[in-house]
């Protein structure tokens, strides 16, 4: 009896302990947690001149140290967590890829391409989107500190968007920033090697050949706090600066942000600070970062230039490379550029507090864009642009003598009054304006009256005799002057009998200022490049929350409830989409990505068979391009 009271007893004794230390290491486990939501918490409420690239002064640095020694064993349960959290998420994104992917499509082909009678944008559109291979939002820059961006619980709150668009100081530093409007370059052969390796990183020891392999494309966006992710908003009556960042993000073969490889940089700031506060209006809005040949003899492009444009499209040499931490060295980055790279780690209350935001990226422009004794801030700007408009691109072909140079070419306007021109970009260096020739026999530079020197010019006009569209549309709906603009180019593709054009994407204004694209297919051979084949008007999808790989990154609902409108008639795609971008897809080139901005609140790329396009551009198959007199 006592033998078995003793042994009850024990039993006792060892649950009460068990039961004990549960409860202390929950408490435990509570306590870390909320220090933890409270770390999280501190971040969110961070002041607007803390940032997470400038320097804390030493008595901050002093009592940071002593914070991480008291936290050291939770740090390190904290990276830890993060670490298994990532290879997780890593998984569940390729996972997602997998599931998402449409090979076969499923929609018939529209009625109306073989009735004759006018077909829906809308449809048109699904059509297309029906063959893609997958579709994807992409991810905002995680370049961007979280107190320029909308927390997603407020995502839904009208009033309180809007109130970030002109949030205080004057400067802007407090707005909310949103991306859109996306463009991709490839990281491929057509790059010259260092170029490609300053790009994905593999010049630097501290970057593993399979973290530079990972590295396909350069995502370049417009991150802006005039955006309509919200209401809507206007550009006029603001009472802080505009701001519209340049993007840039490293990809990987399925369109995915590579995480830390990014950064966000105030362009017109970084080129001009001085002009940044004569304006609160932003000359910057739209990018595209291309990369050109600038050495003779060298059959590989080996200069990146950016583009940005707003009521004129101003170009200008731009150095990135990828760094495995911020640093403000350019140690061991030889180019033709030799300027100072942008400040990644700003000291405390830096004037450039605002300029740079990442820490994977980094970038430097040409060092001086002025011409002499020019002060005026859109003389200087009309002195680096390619001409007074936007939506132009640009594009190389063989040179027709068979010398095997490429020659490279601006397309001005695509269709109805078709303009090119010849540019350049060879030079030996580029330090300051008036370095290279950006027009061949010509110069940069403006007449008296404000206009460019008739040499400058060498626009090869022609009228008339461009192909009819393949299908139309509800008639009476586009706004004359907002008929054929550029959107993105070019992509080669074959159309039948071993023939390759250059194809394209143009954009016409609806009368409601809703957006509508078509295809458009043009011959290689200078001067005019024709038009050989467009297709009919149809509009881009929006988000589909059943399809769409990172479908939970679009957080907005506002902007998928703005649909497009035309003569009085509802379709089912976004008011706005801006197709900014169309490049060969990597992995598999039978496909092309098409990359737009969605409502001027996000991005979202489709990659879609190059099948589907030539189907477009010749509903029935008679390759009636072939008749055409090219000359």
């Amino acid at each position: 009896m006592f033998k078995i009271c003793g042994a009850f007893a024990l039993v006792v004794m060892v649950l009460y302990f068990y039961f004990v230390n549960t409860i202390l290491h929950s408490a435990k486990q509570s306590s870390v947690s909320k220090s933890l939501d409270q770390i999280l918490i501190t971040m969110q409420q961070e002041p607007p001149n803390k940032d997470p690239h400038i320097q804390p002064s030493i008595d901050a640095t002093s009592n940071m140290n002593k914070s991480m020694n008291n936290n050291e064993h939770l740090s390190s349960s904290i990276n830890k967590s993060d670490h298994l959290q990532t290879n997780e998420k890593d998984s569940v994104k390729k996972t997602s890829i997998e599931q998402k992917q449409k090979p076969v499509p499923t929609m018939p082909r529209p009625s109306c391409f073989d009735d004759g009678k006018l077909c829906r944008f809308d449809d048109i559109g699904k059509y297309l989107e029906d063959a893609s291979k997958f579709t994807i939002i992409h991810a905002p820059t995680d370049a961007i500190p979280n107190r320029r961006r909308i927390p997603s619980s407020m995502a839904n709150n009208a009033t309180y968007i809007a109130s970030r668009h002109n949030s205080g100081p004057k400067d802007g530093s407090q707005t909310s920033l949103a991306d859109y409007n996306p463009t991709l370059l490839p990281l491929n052969s057509d790059l010259d090697d260092k170029l490609l390796d300053y790009l994905t990183g593999r010049y630097h020891p501290d970057i593993t050949n399979e973290e530079a392999d990972r590295a396909k494309y350069l995502l370049i966006s417009r991150a802006s706090n005039l955006h309509n992710c919200g209401l809507s908003m206007r550009r006029l009556n603001r009472t802080v600066n505009e701001h519209s960042y340049l993007s840039l993000a490293l990809l990987d073969d399925n369109l995915q942000h590579i995480p830390g490889a990014s950064a966000s940089v105030l362009a017109y700031q970084a080129l001009l600070p001085e002009c940044i506060e004569k304006s609160y209006l932003s000359p910057f809005q739209d990018y595209q970062i291309i990369a050109a040949r600038s050495t003779i003899g060298n059959k590989k492009k080996d200069q990146l230039f950016m583009m940005a444009s707003d009521v004129k499209t101003v170009i200008t040499p731009i150095d990135i490379r990828r760094v495995p931490r911020p640093t403000n060295d350019a140690k061991g980055w030889n180019t033709k550029i030799k300027s100072k790279p942008i400040p990644m780690i700003q000291q405390k209350d830096d004037e450039f507090s605002i300029l740079f935001y990442g820490t994977g990226l980094q970038v430097r422009f040409m060092e001086n864009i002025r011409p002499p004794k020019v002060k005026s801030c859109l003389t200087i700007l009309a002195y680096n642009s390619f001409d007074w408009k936007k939506n132009y691109h640009v594009f190389d072909i063989p040179d027709p003598d068979g010398k095997g140079a490429m020659l490279t070419y601006t397309e001005l306007r695509p269709h109805n009054i078709r303009k090119t021109r010849k540019v350049n970009f060879y030079s030996d260096k580029f330090d300051r304006l008036g370095d290279w020739e950006l027009v061949p026999n010509g110069t940069i530079h403006l007449k008296k009256d404000g206009k460019r020197d008739v040499n400058d010019i060498q626009t090869n006009q022609f009228r008339g005799g461009e192909p009819s569209q393949q299908f139309d549309a509800i008639k009476g709906v586009v706004m004359p002057l907002m008929s054929g603009r550029g959107t993105a180019c070019c992509v080669d593709i074959d159309l039948g009998q071993n023939q390759t054009f250059k194809v394209g994407i143009s954009h016409s204004t609806t009368d409601s200022r809703g957006y509508i694209s078509r295809f458009y297919a043009f011959d290689l051979r200078p001067p005019r490049f024709l038009i050989v084949a467009m297709s009919g008007p149809f509009c881009l999808g929006g988000l589909n929350s059943d399809s769409d790989i990172n479908a939970d990154l679009q957080i907005f609902p506002m902007p998928d409830t703005r649909h497009l409108h035309a003569s009085n008639i509802t379709f089912e795609c976004p008011a706005v989409t801006f197709a900014s971008g169309i490049t060969e897809y990597q992995a598999d080139k039978n496909y092309v990505v098409i990359s737009y901005g969605v409502n001027d609140c996000y991005s979202r790329s489709i990659v879609v068979p190059k099948q589907r396009i030539i189907e477009f551009l010749d509903i029935n198959g008679r390759e009636s391009w072939l008749p055409w007199n090219f000359r």
